[in-house]
């Protein structure tokens, strides 16, 4: 079972609810990504489509946020949230506090085979400070590195090289003084500082991932490290190995003209990821960007969950 990217984003997202704002501010992040020829570039676009630039505002007491086709509005008074589709023009609301239960509902449940397997597996995630230091968008920021290392054995499988699987991840985050310099960053510092009045963004990917072995208490411990203090991240680098399944490719029968790429390490990283802020600003927002669009019609989340997840492409016909 994976965790989809889009609802793994939402919870980010909501990391930042709070219960009041004093201005405007706009942050934009914009994402690349690098695979190896293991992964097929169309079928990472078909996944990932618009999700390269991800937007997040506040104004007053509300929080909008847009990445893909689904955009989220929350109002930081009641903490209701609404998603929508916007390929479809499509809305649902719910309470703030029941989306996590909502997304865990969403997913499909496990085959006990798979259940199986992931009763083997073991995590550990390390963190440390770099000391390492740089200016994005001229703000002065540091860098924080986690490593999340799962171990894992197949049931009646050859042995798994170790670890079965293994992230790697640089956050930057703006030092803490610049707040007081940047008046976007305080805006969004604030916003942040208070998400655990209203939301645990941790608790949420806890409870979210709590069928995977200790992956949710790790992934959440994390995600809290990652905003403590309302600290705001301005560039993220992951890279994620997976030795196992290059190692697996290449015992495979392969097609004619199909074969493995040659020199392909199986150590190298399976997928790098690079992500930036391009915009943090206090200039004025319209109202209109916190409100649903008349012409949206309501739907369940379930419906706009599903909508976030495009359907796999038909397999071609044999002739």
């Amino acid at each position: 079972m994976r965790l989809c990217p889009r609802y793994a984003g939402f919870l980010l997202l909501l990391a930042g609810l709070a219960p009041s704002l004093r201005a405007d501010a706009t942050l934009r992040y914009h994402t690349d990504i690098q695979t190896t020829p293991l992964i097929p570039a169309a079928a990472l676009n078909q996944v990932l489509g618009g999700m390269r630039d991800m937007v997040i505002r506040i104004k007053g007491n509300k929080a909008s946020s847009s990445q893909g086709t689904v955009s989220s509005i929350m109002d930081l008074m009641t903490q209701d949230l609404i998603l929508m589709d916007t390929a479809n023009k499509r809305f649902a609301s719910i309470p703030a506090g029941q989306y996590a239960q909502q997304v865990k509902t969403a997913i499909p449940a496990m085959p006990e085979q798979a259940r199986a397997v992931l009763a083997s597996m073991k995590s550990n995630l390390e963190s440390r400070s770099t000391g390492r230091t740089a200016a994005i968008q001229g703000i002065q920021a540091e860098e924080h590195e986690f490593v999340l290392t799962i171990d894992m054995a197949l049931p009646g499988g050859p042995p798994t090289p170790a670890p079965f699987m293994k992230m790697v991840m640089q956050v930057w985050t703006a030092q803490p003084e610049e707040a007081q310099r940047v008046p976007a960053l305080q805006e969004f510092k604030t916003y942040m500082a208070s998400a655990n009045s209203g939301l645990n963004p941790a608790q949420m990917m806890q409870q979210v991932l709590g069928a995977l072995p200790g992956m949710g208490d790790k992934l959440g411990a994390m995600v809290e490290e990652m905003t403590k203090n309302g600290a705001v991240s301005l560039r993220m680098h992951t890279e994620l190995f997976m030795p196992f399944l290059a190692v697996m490719s290449q015992q495979l029968p392969q097609q004619p003209g199909q074969g493995l790429p040659a020199g392909l390490d199986p150590n190298a990283a399976l997928m790098q990821m690079n992500q930036e802020v391009v915009e943090l600003s206090t200039g004025p927002l319209e109202d209109a960007l916190f409100e649903v669009p008349a012409d949206y019609q309501a739907a369940s989340l379930e419906d706009i969950l599903k909508a976030a997840v495009p359907a796999p492409a038909p397999a071609p016909s044999k002739q």
